[in-house]
């Protein structure tokens, strides 16, 4: 109440009018090129950390598991995946060298339109095979349904430093016939000249004009010929009285190719072959073939026992080696047991972990097996018999085989990971 107060109208105002403006026009302005700028200094930026806080890490799934873990031992990863890879080279380099024979065998009976091949019966092999030309031929013209017949003499010799040699002998007028399969020269018209494969004339190095010698008789090269079957491009086509004097055959052939009429059924025509005339032996196909020669049959018995016991050596390896790893991450497997991972989760990373080391060793095997097949084609005289098809059966086969050995040598192990105790396994040392 001692503070003195003033009336409000004893307080001087001022009107609004009279405090100086100015307009906005007379302010003056400069333009934006006219201020000068200064280019901002480069300060170093560095990332920060709460240090209370760890940095964030990447989450530890079953697939960074499982590849952190084939990574732990790479010695150790890399012997299995060798174990296992002898079984898948086993498996591919014998099924495509057997794929590769049974193709050529295959085209071989159907060469030239031909529906069938005559042997000799109860012979152990097809190179043994001796019928008689004339009195065979006349025992297959007799039967209706067969149109054409032409016999070919077989016979291996060695020529010129190859120890073996496929000598085909047909009739001048036959190999006339077939002059379609000439690349280069023409067909033989006298006894001492002869058409060369072009498997052969690349490994005898001769050319058109050039002399072979046979049984220490020259003969002249007058034509070069292809039909893509490794057996006839290995070998040499020559005169059929020429042949079977060397070979000490007269009037004797190996086999007929029979071609039968259009509607004709080549099951049948085998049949009525066999039936009439029990020393023939009719072949209509690859299948069939084990009638007159069981090397086929032999080579493809080979694979299986030798692929399986390889691949058993493998499985055993797998089997070693994954009940290792589990003994060494005894510990591991307990803590992944202690933060909720479920049995079947420690068994599906330990079966997944040798399912890797399969395709690794698949795709490892595949290779090798790929490149022993064709190795095998440049050994001396090989290549004259052997061409291993690389289809995809093989490839196919070794990828179950050998992710199927994988896993089922790892069964045990994950077995006995999924039994451990979290409570054992901390304490496990």
């Amino acid at each position: 109440s001692h503070v003195p107060t003033f009336p409000r109208s004893h307080v001087s105002t001022f009107p609004r009018s009279h405090v100086l403006t100015f307009p906005r026009s007379h302010v003056p302005t400069f333009p934006r090129s006219h201020v000068p700028t200064f280019p901002r200094p480069h300060v170093p930026t560095f990332p920060v950390y709460n240090t209370l806080m760890p940095a964030p890490v990447s989450p530890l799934t079953l697939f960074r598991l499982t590849t952190r873990n084939m990574h732990r031992r790479p010695v150790r990863t890399t012997l299995t995946v060798l174990g296992v890879a002898v079984g898948v080279v086993a498996i591919v380099a014998f099924t495509t060298v057997a794929r590769g024979m049974w193709n050529a065998v295959n085209e071989t009976i159907h060469l030239d339109d031909a529906d069938l091949i005559v042997f000799q019966t109860g012979t152990a092999a097809d190179l043994l095979s001796v019928l008689d030309e004339e009195e065979t031929r006349a025992k297959l013209n007799a039967i209706p349904d067969i149109a054409d017949s032409v016999g070919t003499l077989w016979h291996i010799l060695p020529i010129e430093g190859q120890p073996f040699c496929l000598l085909t002998g047909l009739r001048l007028e036959d190999m006339e016939a077939r002059r379609q399969h000439l690349v280069r020269g023409r067909s033989p018209r006298a006894d001492d000249e002869i058409v060369l494969g072009t498997i052969a004339q690349r490994v005898l190095d001769k050319d058109l004009d050039d002399e072979v010698l046979i049984g220490g008789e020259a003969y002249r090269v007058v034509g070069i010929f292809q039909l893509d079957i490794v057996f006839f491009d290995g070998a040499i086509i020559m005169s059929l009285p020429r042949l079977q004097r060397l070979a000490g055959r007269e009037g004797r052939v190996t086999l007929f190719q029979v071609r039968l009429t259009p509607d004709s059924d080549v099951d049948a025509a085998v049949a009525r072959i066999e039936h009439d005339y029990p020393e023939l032996t009719a072949v209509g196909d690859a299948s069939e073939y084990n009638k007159v020669d069981q090397g086929l049959e032999i080579i493809r018995g080979m694979v299986w026992p030798i692929s399986f016991l390889a691949l058993v050596i493998g499985g055993i390896v797998v089997m070693n080696t994954m009940w290792m790893v589990v003994l060494e991450r005894t510990r591991e497997i307990g803590v992944l047991r202690a933060i909720g991972w479920a049995r079947r989760r420690i068994v599906f990373m330990i079966v997944c972990e040798a399912a890797g080391v399969g395709l690794i060793a698949c795709l490892v095997g595949c290779l090798l097996g790929a490149g022993l097949a064709k190795l095998a084609t440049i050994l001396p005289s090989a290549e004259l018999f052997i061409e291993p098809v690389f289809d995809a059966p093989p490839f196919l086969l070794a990828l179950a085989v050998a992710v199927l050995l994988s896993v089922l040598g790892a069964l045990l192990p994950a077995w006995r990971a999924a039994r451990i105790s979290p409570a054992e396994a901390l304490r496990y040392e």
